[in-house]
């Protein structure tokens, strides 16, 4: 397989050349239509909380958020992507080598922090809120859970234990809340955990607006067992929403993003001409009205074609200029920026119960069996136990499931934010440390100067 060949023989990644901040005329439209909710004061009325839910969600929709970090540098600092553009901040990403004042992570950090307030807001104030529904209520309060979870777990994975705020700055003081300590990543995931169950028990199943249900809250958890070792919690908890029967694998794998919210989608950021979305922006060249930030790498190309996986690569890597260069096309509304965020899908919950059963000690036939559903949708022929067998007598079959279930990962979600936190969990730290060619410590981000000066009680990462 192509990952156990570079495990074995990867040569050192080129250094790439940093350049100019680009200028604030390049960035695309963005306009906030939630930015005259009161988030810095309890919420009154029912009115708004439900549209303090919504800005939840719009916080979200920033450029630390799912507007571009969240999906493209767990892609850049692994393989899939690389570094075509002029940002300090990216190249560093692009190199491996982020420092603590790389204004890049103060968006990650910053976007997170901004929609976890927003959510304490809603919190804390639908019990004092008179004339709300019980069902409205608990819809909200699900909501806003959910969404603190999965902030939180977007933070715990970059940069390790970070602070707990649980309240919102108006209910304790912006100094409390500014001088949080970290907390250690142990007491990061059981919050989460608390909040996933919370949100599974008051979510609704279904959503006519394409927001969280119960189903997102189960999906979370399955994804945040995974990367805890929880392995048979991750395997039940993916199989109660593979057997809700909700949700389906969309065919072909390209409507996955030319239909809007298919299917196969659990949660996806919504986007619109007023919250417009960046990513077709930084993805597409110049001669299509992009920037080509970022540009598929030739590795990643080369997977598909020994693969044969002609339909996720089309849906996947485009190619200009007669065919020399390569640009990312899953997000291609670049005219309206309408191209929405799919969070969680179904295929991701198939993957992932089958990590985990690898890990159980399932039978070989059964990981295979979800891997080979999800293959089976891309057109792809079915993985068998002699087609993964490396033929290296010291490697387990565990081994070759796990490796058979990363490059599955790769190949279904190139772009989508998962390839750096896969090669972390599967390979473990060292295996991780060796294939990125980086010191252990860099698995995990620094926390940003910038917080550091603000909060003396904020503890750096080792090795930074």
């Amino acid at each position: 397989m192509r990952l156990r060949n570079r495990l074995k023989s990867a040569a050192p990644a080129a250094l790439l050349a940093a350049a100019a901040l680009l200028g604030a005329c390049d960035q695309p439209l963005e306009v906030d239509p939630d930015s005259q909710i009161p988030f810095e004061e309890a919420l009154d009325s029912p009115d708004e909380v439900a549209a303090g839910v919504r800005g939840i969600y719009d916080a979200m929709q920033a450029d630390g958020g799912y507007n571009r970090n969240l999906l493209v540098y767990p892609d850049l600092y692994a393989d899939n992507l690389a570094f075509t553009g002029t940002f300090d901040t990216d190249s560093e990403v692009a190199d491996r080598a982020v420092q603590p004042s790389n204004s890049a992570l103060d968006g990650i950090w910053g976007t997170a922090y901004e929609a976890i307030n927003r959510a304490n807001n809603v919190i804390t104030s639908i019990p004092e809120v008179a004339g709300i529904s019980e069902d409205d209520a608990a819809q909200y309060q699900g909501e806003a859970q959910f969404l603190r979870a999965l902030n939180y777990h977007n933070l715990v994975r970059w940069f390790g234990g970070v602070p707990l705020v649980l309240e919102p700055n108006w209910a304790v003081g912006d100094d409390e809340n500014t001088f949080a300590p970290r907390a250690t990543q142990a007491q990061v995931y059981a919050r989460i955990e608390t909040d996933l169950v919370s949100a599974v028990a008051l979510l609704p199943a279904t959503s006519t607006d394409f927001r969280a249900t119960s189903g997102a809250a189960r999906a979370l958890l399955a994804r945040v067992y995974l990367d805890q070792g929880k392995n048979a919690q991750a395997r039940d908890a993916a199989t109660a929403v593979i057997s809700s029967g909700r949700h389906a694998l969309t065919t072909p794998f390209s409507n996955l993003w030319a239909v809007e919210n298919s299917p196969e989608s659990i949660l996806s950021i919504q986007y619109s001409v007023n919250d417009f979305n960046e990513l077709a922006f930084w993805f597409f060249p110049s001669d299509f009205g992009g920037r080509r930030g970022f540009a598929p790498t030739a590795d990643l190309a080369g997977t598909y074609e020994d693969e044969g996986d002609t339909e996720r690569y089309e849906a996947t890597v485009g190619f200009y200029r007669s065919g020399t260069r390569r640009y990312g096309v899953k997000y291609f509304r670049i005219a309206t920026g309408e191209d929405n965020v799919i969070v969680l899908r179904l295929a991701e919950m198939y993957l992932i119960r089958a990590e985990a059963n690898a890990r159980l000690g399932a039978p070989t036939a059964t990981v295979l069996a979800d891997i080979n559903v999800v293959r089976a949708r891309a057109g792809v022929a079915p993985l068998t136990a002699e087609s993964i067998d490396d033929g290296d007598a010291g490697t387990s079959v565990q081994d070759e499931l796990l490796m058979a279930v990363l490059e599955e990962r790769r190949l279904e979600f190139a772009m989508e934010g998962h390839r750096f936190f896969d090669l972390r969990r599967i390979l473990g730290p060292a295996g991780a440390a060796e294939f990125l060619e980086i010191p252990e410590f860099r698995l995990l981000f620094p926390v940003p100067q910038s917080e550091r000066d603000a909060n003396p009680n904020l503890t750096q990462n080792p090795g930074y």
